[in-house]
């Protein structure tokens, strides 16, 4: 234990963590914060001690991700996750600083737009319609802020930001009945940043305009009043997603949503992922750490580190507490897994129901009732595919997902599987994340492990294999991705920031003939079209998906290009005849006219 509070000690003096102390009992008004002494005898426990007591402690805290990377340095790349970015403190030295600060720059002149005062009244935008009380963007004094016709507000934090998604910006609104002139709920703007197009979107734009337009908003009006009329709350529909523990949730006497959670008792006062949520003068832990995952960590610290103290997940109950579209049992108060009667919410290693029986689903599927239409339900894909009743591998969200891992790639998908004795590195773009698994059965069991471990030097090989299970030429690392597994088996059919920019987890190729059977309901896309076959059959322009009105399958070239794909992979399909009985086991079962030799695996002169 000795020598682990040394180890502990120094890299909190190393990082000049601060240490705001909090009362007893949790909610209470807490004490002025306070510098842990930078000498060996500062245990850890003592400093815990200085803020709970040690029946909370044995009880079960939360006490920050800094406490788990202190020890378990090799975790320390989840600071740059997605999970702990998503929400931020705008600081003006990380302005433009992918993960860090404000990311917005819609004309990329290298200032971020409130530092250049963007005024949405004198630009042409999709604020077009609410001029002359569009948005206005501001920085001064140190503080960023959006003025929506007389209101100027402040952004307390914001959302997303890592350089490739979207940045949602966080609003406290002046009231007059309030202790510091502030709401005390945060309310998200109708402003939304596309990071990747630099455009602007609007974002429930109806929880600040009226009917004509006009601001809701006015000066002076009470927390009351505010509460009324804006629903936009961060509280009440968000933040159980993008935060680890709850001390309370609930309403004021004004009406207000608030949320408490727990204090950060090491943090880097300069790191942006640590702020004061609930305006109580300490810095809340909020965003996805180590604990949401594997419960409250103060009981593993007070037993020196032992591993029975703290919970493993083996499987895939704690990534379904948010990646589900859901709402609370069983009023349906909220947008994520918690008892609203009780305010219970779902606890990993503490909670003995299923995650499961603290939601209902409230997914957005196609008309199939079985593929995405929203984003963040990749649970619920997960449990109709057949990854999850298939002979060989029970595969769980973390089989392919790394939580711990930086945004090295986009998705954090792991860098290696260890299959078959072997530790294989893996990637999306060649296949062999999926093929680290797939190998040595179905239409791959002439595909080695070892091959696909040294997958450079079997390129050829596998490039013959999977092109005959494909029918395509062989070029995954290619721009458009011809027989990248993926493409096919996670085609992007839901929607997020932007239209088809979510990737389906049911891993079913989806067919051109559902595109035609649920032309009723104005269809649905198919894996062809989706990923490649877009507006003609040959025709792999994305501008053609993004233009069109989501949601919406049923326009001639939609119908005209699904049934030439229904001749190729459909009932009868002289490549994949759907009528044909299928199994994980078997998969090739489907090519009802397989080739004497696989197609050549040369590069397709339409692929990059």
């Amino acid at each position: 234990m000795k020598a682990l509070q040394t180890v502990i000690m120094a890299v909190a003096v190393a990082l000049s963590w601060t240490c705001p102390q909090l009362a007893a009992g949790g909610k209470d008004a807490p004490l002025p914060p306070v510098v842990v002494p930078a000498h060996p005898e500062s245990s850890l426990t003592r400093s815990l001690l200085r803020h709970y007591t040690k029946a909370q402690l044995q009880a079960g805290t939360y006490v920050g991700s800094e406490f788990c990377i202190a020890c378990h340095g090799d975790k320390a790349g989840w600071r740059d996750s997605k999970h702990a970015q998503a929400l931020r403190r705008p600081l003006a030295q990380y302005s433009l600083v992918a993960g860090k600060g404000i990311v917005a720059d819609y004309d990329q002149n290298g200032m971020d737009d409130f530092a250049q005062g963007l005024d949405f009244n004198s630009i042409s935008s999709v604020f077009d319609a609410y001029k002359p009380n569009a948005p206005v963007l501001g920085f001064s004094a140190g503080t960023y802020q959006v003025t929506i016709g007389q209101v100027a507000m402040p952004v307390l934090f914001t959302q997303g930001g890592t350089g490739d998604w979207k940045q949602r910006f966080v609003l406290r609104i002046p009231v007059s009945d309030t202790l510091d002139g502030l709401s005390v709920e945060n309310y998200v703007s109708p402003v939304q940043y596309q990071e990747k197009t630099h455009e602007y979107v609007l974002y429930n734009v109806s929880a600040w305009y009226d009917g004509s337009k006009q601001p809701k908003i006015l000066p002076g009006m009470t927390s009351t009043q505010v509460a009324a009329l804006n629903t936009n709350t961060f509280s009440k529909k968000c933040i159980g997603c993008h935060t680890t523990g709850q001390r309370d949730i609930g309403q004021n006497a004004a009406g207000e949503w608030f949320y408490k959670g727990y204090p950060a008792v090491l943090y880097d006062e300069n790191d942006p992922s640590y702020f004061d949520y609930d305006h109580d003068g300490l810095a809340e832990i909020v965003n996805v750490g180590c604990e949401a995952c594997h419960g409250p960590g103060s009981r593993h610290i007070l037993a020196g580190g032992d591993p029975t103290k703290i919970f493993m997940p083996e499987d895939d109950q704690v990534c379904a507490q948010c990646h589900v579209r859901v709402k609370s049992v069983p009023n349906g108060t909220f947008e994520w897994a918690m008892k609203d009667d009780t305010r219970t919410p779902w606890i990993p290693g503490v909670s003995t129901d299923p995650v499961e029986s603290f939601y209902s689903n409230a997914a957005g599927y196609w008309p199939d009732g079985m593929h995405p239409k929203q984003h963040h339900q990749q649970y619920h894909d997960l449990m109709l595919s057949a990854h999850k009743t298939n002979p060989y591998l029970k595969l769980n969200c973390f089989t392919c997902h790394d939580p711990h891992g930086p945004t090295t790639n986009a998705h954090q998908l792991v860098t290696s599987i260890q299959s078959g004795g072997l530790v294989i590195p893996t990637s999306n773009d060649n296949d062999t994340l999926c093929l680290a698994c797939h190998a040595t059965h179905g239409p791959f069991a002439s595909i080695t492990k070892q091959q696909v471990l040294d997958y450079a030097a079997n390129r050829q090989t596998i490039g013959d294999t999977v092109a005959a299970h494909s029918r395509h030429y062989y070029n995954p690392e290619g721009a458009i991705g011809v027989s990248r597994c993926s493409a096919c088996h996670m085609p992007k059919v839901a929607v997020t920031a932007y239209a088809y920019d979510i990737s389906a987890h049911t891993f079913e190729p989806v067919a051109p003939e559902k595109t035609l059977a649920y032309q009723p309901q104005a269809g649905m896309p198919n894996a062809c079209q989706a990923s490649c076959h877009q507006g003609r059959p040959l025709n792999f322009s994305r501008s053609v998906l993004q233009s069109d009105d989501f949601g919406k399958w049923n326009e001639a070239l939609d119908v005209s290009t699904a049934e030439i794909l229904l001749h190729a992979y459909g009932p009868g399909g002289i490549w994949w005849d759907t009528s044909q009985p299928t199994s994980m086991a078997n998969s090739s079962r489907r090519l009802s006219n397989p080739p004497d030799k696989p197609l050549p695996p040369v590069l397709n002169p339409l692929d990059d």
